[in-house]
């Protein structure tokens, strides 16, 4: 006996903006857990299936078995999910959400269609529906005043921490390490604040995947010391870090280490179906979860495919075969892509000038797109797209920027205080993993065996260790830190090429100040030489290093310099970040002239800086 669908609809008007409301009903996976519904677990793929089997326990006892498709949406506006079952009291539901600005507020609708499978279904259908329904609009409206809480900055001082719930975090243990960050005179008193705060007071679900940068946008607070203050939290013990493996596509974790020498080179992400090598820039990503001690926190799943899940994809449909949708997004002057889940082929959208757009269907079939890029103005753009296959595809309008909340592997350990804190962090013996971006700096003393010579060797050598102190406080000034010492020369690692300009403009700066403090001394001459690119990390007597040609570069580079000055190649400066801090320092250029630098086969244009 079939029974026909029965529809649960829930309607209601938030006084809060339709961003707001979507970043609290759009993370599916908490709507979902405190809606009263059971953890699910998730199985891999079926051959080139678009569906994913997933099974629960409904109330703890009654089993359900589904196969559930991936969630329809447009970022900010609406989505919807469809799950068939194959076991328990339903044959199919689809459900979801549309939000609809209102005034200064917004007007939510959420709503269910259930097809039962049996008589059960069919009388538990309105009243289990109605409950979630009325659960999940109480969540909205507590998720909402604690999001507006949380965002009202920094309020929590360590000795007003409250004791701890019983059920949540040990009071005692989060003041024990409130009591030994206060020892940390450098770390905002604020920021510890709301961290303890947090700790004590978020769902379980918030304390498992921290991103401090994430954090600190909520926080209102400056993300640089946010992630100092989890950095010395973690030394404390009150968080334990976690290495994130994230797939390149669908940017969802698909490994995880406690520490760097855990991390293998290559791994599989069985969502998109691909393969891919670890990397530091970005599928690598330092997260935070609150240490056992400080409370329990189970990493359950309620929802694994929701909005929440992939912040980067604006639009996600499912296209049947034949089936042609239309949607409009607002898109910045940035790359895009269009991508079909699974098979991963692509279509780029580039920024272009012309007004309007091109009105036509991007269309699919069986050998991809017909195309292989499309411009677009940008602002508000209208997309068609089509499937022209036999198949179910699911299609995808996403950025290619990678999330900015994400504080990356190479970021973490281009910081000098990363270094103090956690010296063992390093990859393991004989793995080399890319970096895509990172810059090196080569420093060295002119002169220094007449330094020697003239002084005697114990007072050079601690002369020489107080210039190594100087230069180590003006790189982890500018967010860099020290790799090694190699004889009197220093080589230094950097995240942003502009961070390594400003460093080495303010080393020759400051040095004749250090060289005035120290009158009993002869001045010490410092010669820099810094270069930007790919590199490879690797462990070398236990510690992070680089190896390549960016650093072969950047040593070449140390030795055209002649002292009080910095070389760098001209191509360092095609970075408009690096040009705006050029300008600011009103360091010149003095010279300019071209060199092929020894083991390279192709001549490079040199720059010269100094005052």
């Amino acid at each position: 006996m079939s029974y026909a669908p029965q529809r649960v609809e829930e309607e209601w008007t938030v006084d809060a903006p339709a961003s707001l409301v979507w970043e609290v009903l759009g993370h599916t996976d908490r709507l979902n857990r405190d809606a009263g519904l059971p953890s699910v677990q998730v199985s891999s793929f079926e051959d080139e299936d678009i569906g994913r089997p997933v099974q629960a326990r409904l109330y703890g006892l009654l089993p359900l078995r589904w196969v559930e498709y991936p969630f329809e949406w447009i970022r900010g506006s609406n989505y919807s999910v469809q799950r068939d079952y194959t076991k328990g009291p339903l044959v199919r539901f689809r459900g979801g959400v549309e939000i609809e600005p209102a005034g200064s507020g917004c007007r939510v609708r959420m709503f269910a269609e259930l097809t039962p499978r049996n008589m059960f279904g069919k009388l538990a259908i309105p009243l289990v529906g109605r409950d979630a329904m009325k659960k999940a609009k109480a969540y909205c409206a507590n998720a909402l005043v604690r999001l507006r809480a949380s965002q009202a900055g920094p309020s929590v001082a360590p000795g007003a921490l409250p004791a701890g719930r019983a059920d949540q975090a040990d009071g005692t243990t989060l003041r024990q390490g409130a009591r030994r960050l206060g020892h940390v005179a450098s770390l905002d008193r604020g920021i510890v604040g709301c961290l303890l705060r947090h700790l004590d007071e978020a769902g379980e679900d918030e304390v498992i995947r921290m991103q401090p940068y994430a954090l600190a946008a909520r926080w209102r607070t400056d993300p640089h010391e946010t992630l100092r203050v989890f950095l010395h939290a973690t030394r404390v013990g009150l968080l334990s870090l976690q290495w994130q493996l994230m797939c390149p596509n669908c940017r969802v974790p698909k490994g995880e280490a406690e520490t760097l020498s855990g991390v293998d080179k290559q791994f599989h992400c069985d969502t998109c179906g691909i393969t891919y090598d670890a990397n530091l820039d970005r599928f690598m990503e330092l997260r935070f979860r609150v240490h056992p001690a400080v409370r329990p926190a189970e990493d359950r799943v309620y929802c694994f495919g929701g909005p929440y899940s992939a912040p980067h994809i604006l639009v996600q449909h499912l296209l049947r075969p034949g089936d042609a949708r239309e949607c409009t997004a607002t898109l910045e002057d940035e790359a895009y892509r269009i991508r079909t889940l699974r098979s991963n082929d692509s279509l780029l959208l580039l920024p272009g000038r012309t007004a309007g757009g091109d009105s036509r269907p991007v269309i699919y079939r069986e050998r991809g797109w017909e195309e292989a890029e499309r411009s677009f103005h940008p602002g508000p753009f209208s997309l068609a797209w089509k499937n022209d296959t036999q198949q179910t595809i699911g299609v995808v309008l996403e950025r290619l920027r990678w999330d900015d909340r994400a504080v990356s592997a190479a970021k973490v350990a281009a910081l000098q205080e990363f270094r103090d804190l956690f010296g063992s962090e390093v990859l393991a013996p004989g793995l080399e993993i890319g970096v895509d971006s990172v810059t090196i700096l080569f420093s060295d003393l002119k002169e220094s065996t007449r330094l020697y010579e003239e002084a005697g060797d114990a007072p050079a050598y601690g002369h020489v260790r107080r210039h190594f102190d100087f230069l180590k406080e003006r790189i982890a000034r500018h967010q860099g830190a020290v790799v090694k010492t190699i004889g009197d020369a220093v080589m230094a690692v950097f995240h942003q090429p502009a961070d390594g300009l400003r460093c080495c403009v303010t080393i020759q700066r400051e040095l004749a100040a250090f060289n005035a403090s120290l009158p009993d001394r002869p001045p010490l001459v410092v010669k820099l030489g810094l270069h930007h690119g790919p590199a490879i990390a690797i462990n070398a007597n236990g510690l992070l290093d680089y190896f390549g040609r960016t650093v072969n570069i950047a040593a070449r580079l140390l030795r055209e310099s002649l002292g009080g000055d910095l070389v760098l190649a001209k191509e360092y400066l095609d970075d408009a970040l690096v040009r705006d801090a050029l300008a600011e320092s009103q360091a010149p250029i003095v010279a300019e002239w071209t060199s092929t630098l020894r083991g390279l086969a192709q001549p490079l244009t040199l720059c010269r800086i100094k005052e």
